[in-house]
C-alpha cells in the first residue's frame, strides 16, 4: 500500500510533467509566487469567511464581501510587491478579483438552498488520496459539491475532470453516499458547469489514483522525466537561491 497521500493538484502535476512533480513533492521545491495565485487565494478565502459568517440584512452583504476580500487581499502584501509589478497590474487584478465576487453574491442570493459547508478536507484511506471542496450545497436531499476558479478560461480541462472526479470518490467513501452533481463556478465568467456524479466517475478517479501512486514510489530524479521541456524548472525557488 502507498505510504502517502495524494490530493488533485498533485495528481494533476503528475500528469502534466513527472519532473514537475519531482521537483515539488519529492524534492520539496517551493513554487515561486504569483499573482493569479495570490488572488486566487484572497478571492477563495473571501467566499468561504462569507458564508460562515453570512449576515443576515441583505443590503449589508455587498460590503461585507468587499471587506472581506480587502483584508485577505492586502495579507498578501508583501507576497504581492515582491512579484515586482506595476501599480497598474496589481489594481487590474485587485478590481477584477471584486467583480468576480459581487457577480458570485448576485448568483448566490438568488439561489434557494441551505447555506453550503466550505472548505471541507476529506481523506480516503482506501485510496491513499485527500482534497479540499470548497462548496458543498444540499438542496431537497440532492448534495452538489462546488470549486471555485478564478483562471480566465472556462473550458472544462482533464485537470478538472481529474478534480471532480476525486471529490466525489472522497465524498461517497466519507459519507457513504453518492453526491447527485458535481460542478466548476467559473466566477471570472460568472458560469457554473454541472455534471451528474456516477460510478463510472468513481471508478475513473479511483484507477487515477492506483497508477499514480504506482508511479511515484520512486524517490529517484531519473524516474521522473521531463514532458513540459524545462518550464517546470522555471516553476520553482531553487535551494541555491537562484532560478
Amino acid at each position: 500500500m502507498p505510504k502517502k497521500f495524494q490530493s488533485p493538484t498533485s495528481i494533476n502535476t503528475y500528469l502534466r510533467c513527472p519532473r514537475k512533480y519531482y521537483l515539488r513533492y519529492i524534492k520539496g521545491l517551493k513554487s515561486k509566487p504569483s499573482i493569479h495565485l495570490i488572488r486566487g487565494k484572497a478571492v477563495h478565502e473571501t467566499i468561504a469567511q462569507f458564508i460562515e459568517n453570512e449576515i443576515a440584512v441583505t443590503e449589508m452583504k455587498k460590503r461585507r464581501l468587499l471587506e472581506l476580500f480587502n483584508k485577505y487581499w492586502h495579507k498578501q502584501e508583501n507576497e504581492i510587491q515582491k512579484l515586482g509589478l506595476d501599480s497598474k497590474t496589481i489594481d487590474e487584478f485587485y478590481f477584477e478579483s471584486q467583480e468576480m465576487l459581487l457577480g458570485w453574491l448576485e448568483r448566490y442570493l438568488k439561489k434557494k438552498h441551505s447555506r453550503p459547508k466550505t472548505e471541507i478536507k476529506l481523506f480516503s484511506r482506501t485510496h491513499k488520496v485527500m482534497g479540499i471542496i470548497d462548496a458543498v450545497f444540499t438542496d431537497n436531499g440532492r448534495i452538489l459539491l462546488l470549486d471555485y476558479k478564478t483562471g480566465k478560461k472556462n473550458e472544462i480541462t482533464a485537470d478538472i475532470k481529474v478534480q471532480l472526479a476525486i471529490y466525489a470518490l472522497l465524498y461517497k467513501e466519507n459519507y457513504r453516499r453518492m453526491p447527485d452533481i458535481v460542478a466548476i463556478d467559473f466566477l471570472k465568467h460568472q458560469e457554473e458547469r454541472r455534471f451528474r456524479a456516477s460510478e463510472k466517475l468513481i471508478q475513473y478517479a479511483a484507477q487515477i489514483c492506483s497508477d499514480i501512486h504506482k508511479k511515484t514510489i520512486s524517490n529517484t530524479e531519473k524516474d521522473y522525466p521531463c514532458q513540459c521541456s524545462g518550464w517546470c524548472d522555471k516553476e520553482f525557488i531553487m535551494e541555491n537561491g537562484g532560478g
